[in-house]
């Protein structure tokens, strides 16, 4: 079986080589009809807390705790000389895929000279998106963004209500664009907080529409899935470290609203050296009661497709990552999409959903999770990893997984998880701990591998290390402040 999986990645190398040279500038893919979702975001309207179809009781509202320094910048300190803004995103992952052949993700790498900003506080941020619109631009990132503060940074208000939140607390990326972070003299990176970041969102074709029907309208009459005209394609985030926000209104006392960053009906995206985490402001801060005021990290739903994941590093939270938000309701978006790399990721003391993956055909290599059974901090304390769930496909290879706490025999159930899928593969891992020592293991966990049609390989070429080379290249690599 691993000799045939060798030859199988290998012939994949081999085709998307091939492939390279003829690759589809995702840009092509976007066209004039793709709407901008960005005017709605991004501006605050000081609301009062109201329920909220049954949700958001003002009773539960709580300002978020302070933070010990914001680190606001008013000069660039690379004096405007781009270095890394304009590559292209690599081809090693599911982004540089498309159901027309290889696509090379350029972001906002063609931005005209008045297309390149550098934003150094949230309201310059949005004002270069909706300049820009789905034109190709660079957005470059300097200090510290904080959609809370105003006025050039001067002019500090929480948000008031769940609605304040969600639309003057979220900046929505529209297609064609590269969001970077610049690092500062110290070689610290650039920090967003109180801000959610929106790749693409679920829209009708029109005003007064339904989504749910376009799109199924647009499928019965024969039209091709990927040209219906709301997606949001061809972005590259890059270099930030982000502090997921408290959600000040949540949903209830278990579930928030607000995620770090939310992909939605987007396809070919690549997010790297991000570090992504509650910062400041865990969820430990809200007492026993109320006490969930953080939702995903980095959600991948609604029908994207596309998506790598790759050198990032997320810690210090509960609802990591989820691929798919839905079982049986959302076949009608997710089947078929879901196409997501994590690789080279450091998982190190976040929770649990390292994915949660529905539908999605997932591909994890040389990623390092780490984390604690046994430490009595909540908001790093390890409940469950890779949880393979409603008709997904998952091929995990190569990890290094490090704990306290955690014998080997309880990886399966703990670490690796699944029920209701279609396919799960899983080999090459090494796991150590203070319980049971070191050892090779495949994470297989009993799972019959799958078998005809669920059997893939991925169409683009990658560099498998071993389980312990990830070890050390991990830590070196991943994460904000490790590019220029």
């Amino acid at each position: 079986m691993k000799l045939a999986l060798t030859l199988l990645a290998a012939a994949a190398g081999w085709l998307a080589a091939a492939n390279a040279s003829a690759a589809i500038d995702a840009a092509t893919l976007t066209g004039a009809s793709t709407p901008l979702q960005t005017a709605q975001y991004g501006v605050r309207n000081y609301s009062a807390p109201v329920l909220t179809d049954g949700k958001h009781s003002p009773a539960n509202y709580m300002a978020a705790p302070a933070l010990p320094v914001w680190r606001f910048a008013q000069a660039d300190p690379t004096g405007g000389v781009l270095t890394f803004e304009r590559q292209p995103a690599p081809s090693n992952g599911w982004h540089a895929w498309s159901r027309k052949g290889a696509v090379l993700v350029t972001g906002g790498g063609a931005a005209r000279a008045d297309r390149v900003y550098t934003v150094y506080n949230g309201q310059q941020l949005v004002a270069a998106i909706n300049q820009a619109g789905n034109e190709p631009k660079i957005i470059r990132v300097v200090g510290h963004i904080d959609l809370r503060w105003s006025q050039n940074n001067t002019v500090f208000r929480e948000y008031t209500s769940y609605r304040d939140q969600k639309f003057g607390g979220s900046i929505s990326l529209p297609s064609n664009t590269t969001l970077v972070g610049i690092n500062d003299a110290q070689g610290l990176p650039a920090r967003m907080t109180g801000t959610s970041i929106l790749i693409g969102g679920e829209l009708a074709l029109t005003a007064t529409g339904d989504e749910q029907a376009d799109f199924k309208k647009w499928i019965a009459d024969g039209k091709d899935g990927d040209d219906y005209p709301t997606w949001t394609r061809n972005v590259i985030v890059r270099n930030i470290a982000f502090d997921t926000p408290w959600d000040v209104n949540p949903e209830d006392s278990a579930n928030a609203y607000a995620d770090g960053i939310t992909l939605s009906r987007a396809q070919n995206i690549y997010i790297s050296h991000l570090s992504i985490s509650d910062g400041d402001t865990p969820d430990s801060l809200a007492g026993s009661t109320n006490k969930t005021r953080h939702d995903g990290a980095l959600d991948v739903v609604r029908g994207s497709d596309y998506v790598t994941i790759a050198s990032n590093v997320f810690n210090k939270h509960a609802k990591t990552t989820l691929v798919g938000n839905g079982d049986a309701g959302r076949a009608w978006s997710d089947e078929g999409r879901m196409h997501v790399t994590f690789s080279g990721n450091w998982y190190d003391g976040a929770n649990t959903r390292l994915p949660l993956n529905r539908y999605g055909q997932v591909h994890m290599f040389n990623n390092l999770i780490a984390g604690s059974t046994s430490t009595k901090d909540s908001d790093v304390k390890f409940e469950g990893g890779t949880d393979a769930r409603y008709r997904s496909n998952m091929l995990l290879e190569n990890h290094y997984y490090s704990f306290t706490g955690l014998k080997v025999t309880e990886v399966c159930g703990k670490a690796i998880k699944g029920k209701d899928f279609i396919g799960f593969r899983s080999s090459g891992h090494i796991f150590t701990s203070d319980k049971s020592g070191t050892s090779a293991i495949d994470g297989q966990c009993g799972y019959a591998p799958p078998t005809g049609n669920n059997v893939w390989t991925p169409p683009y070429a990658y560099t498998l290390q071993t389980a312990a080379a990830t070890l050390t290249s991990v830590p070196a690599n991943a994460g904000a402040g490790k590019l220029p």
